[in-house]
């Protein structure tokens, strides 16, 4: 059973208690400020390097087919004055209705 020295100290314990408590959690929180910071600039950091990868492979790509482009008017040119004139037609009726 509790006697009454023991309730009157634990009672005068408890702002301090709750002192140390504030204090834990505030430090809780700024390590899981930081810890967010930390993760958040890693994510960001490995997104712009998976876009610039993508951007690079993409104007490599372009630069593929652009040159495939060329060389095939280059070697055919009859058959591209063809092509574009058949798309001209197919595009004017599209946009005729």
């Amino acid at each position: 059973m509790a006697t009454k020295k023991t309730v009157v100290a634990t009672t005068q314990d408890i702002p301090s208690q709750i002192e140390t408590l504030r204090a834990d959690i505030a430090m809780l929180s700024e390590t899981i400020k930081t810890q967010a910071k930390a993760t958040v600039a890693a994510k960001s950091a490995t997104a712009k390097q998976m876009t610039a990868k993508q951007a690079e492979a993409a104007k490599e790509r372009y630069s593929e087919i652009s040159s495939q482009a060329e060389t095939s008017i280059k070697e055919n040119p009859f058959t591209s004055i063809a092509i574009a004139i058949g798309a001209g037609i197919v595009l004017g009726a599209i946009t005729r209705r």
